[in-house]
């Protein structure tokens, strides 16, 4: 890099912390797949499209739920913390 020093920032966690916010990135995979879902079964024509009323609502509770299980879990745990390494 011709000399010049690259820094790079990165956030550390614990291997709990890592799950937990892996299963809040499911939870909003499931969500988004939901929307799709019902989107395109609006974009057919489908006249239930409604169907998936339930269970977006659902999705969504569990992502809530995923979410501030994680956010929990950073503030009582303390585990993340920024790791400011340079190349």
């Amino acid at each position: 890099m011709g000399g010049r020093e690259r820094s790079m920032t990165s956030l550390v966690y614990c291997q709990e912390a890592r799950e937990l916010l892996d299963a809040f990135g499911e939870t909003v995979r499931e969500l988004t797949r939901l929307h799709e879902e019902q989107f395109q079964a609006i974009v057919s024509g489908d006249l239930d499209s409604t169907r998936f009323d339930d269970l977006i609502f659902m999705a969504n509770e569990r992502k809530h739920e995923a979410k501030y299980a994680y956010l929990h879990h950073l503030e009582t745990h303390r585990c993340s913390k920024f790791d400011a390494t340079s190349d």
